[in-house]
């Protein structure tokens, strides 16, 4: 369940005025709950301090951290506002159950093509672009092209290209460390694991919302 006080994380799912080709999050505080509702304070931009405004029927993409220190991920948007000592609003309450719950320490990997550029860090090796078998905010497992190597271990550069529900592109930069090499069958393209060692905060949250919007998405495909 999701506690009085809890801040709440919100991406904007659909254009704001001005800010139509900016990545823009905001937060806000769980001050009282209703019937299928969440009433929190006002939003506010999680780089900037202001306060965002958003008109009746907004959709975000939401998460927030539980007490057990998993993330909990789910849609909502804005059903209205609620008078008192301090601005509030009314967002939707899909309901616990349709929250997703994501461990902290356990990514959240989701089976999805990316595009990726590979260079080398460490090593010389052809500098290559392919697609990502998976994803997660902690790495990625990539398919080699025909003909294409990369050493068995060491580091190395990467770029993806992450386009977002909102239709967003986001181009993320990360060390990675090769994990293993591998084949699924005996004719398969060789398959490389790797772990971000060297990426921005930013750039991994970037990771992260992407997933849970590719999870989502899943979740109401079934």
């Amino acid at each position: 369940m999701i506690e009085i006080g809890t801040t709440i994380h919100l991406e904007p799912k659909n254009d704001l005025e001005g800010l139509e080709d900016q990545e823009v999050l905001f937060k806000c505080r769980l001050v009282d709950k209703g019937e299928n509702t969440l009433i929190v304070d006002h939003p506010m931009n999680e780089l900037t301090g202001k306060l965002g405004f958003f008109y009746e029927g907004f959709q975000f993409n939401a998460w927030y951290v539980g007490k057990d220190q998993a993330i909990y991920s789910f849609e909502t948007a804005l059903q209205g506002r609620k008078r008192g000592n301090i601005p509030m609003f009314i967002l939707s309450d899909p309901g616990f159950g349709s929250y997703i719950r994501t461990q902290r320490r356990n990514y959240v990997r989701i089976n999805t093509s990316v595009d990726v550029a590979v260079h080398p860090k460490e090593g010389p090796f052809d500098p290559f672009t392919t697609v990502t078998m998976d994803i997660s905010g902690g790495g990625a497992a990539l398919t080699l092209p025909s003909g294409k190597t990369l050493p068995p271990s060491g580091l190395v550069q990467c770029w993806f290209v992450l386009h977002m529900q909102s239709g967003e592109i986001n181009y993320v930069s990360a060390v990675c460390k090769i994990v293993r090499i591998f084949k699924t069958t005996p004719d398969s393209k060789d398959r490389v694991s790797l772990q971000f060692v060297e990426i921005k905060d930013q750039d991994r949250q970037k990771v992260i919302r992407f997933c849970f919007e590719k999870q989502l998405a899943m979740k109401h495909a079934q």
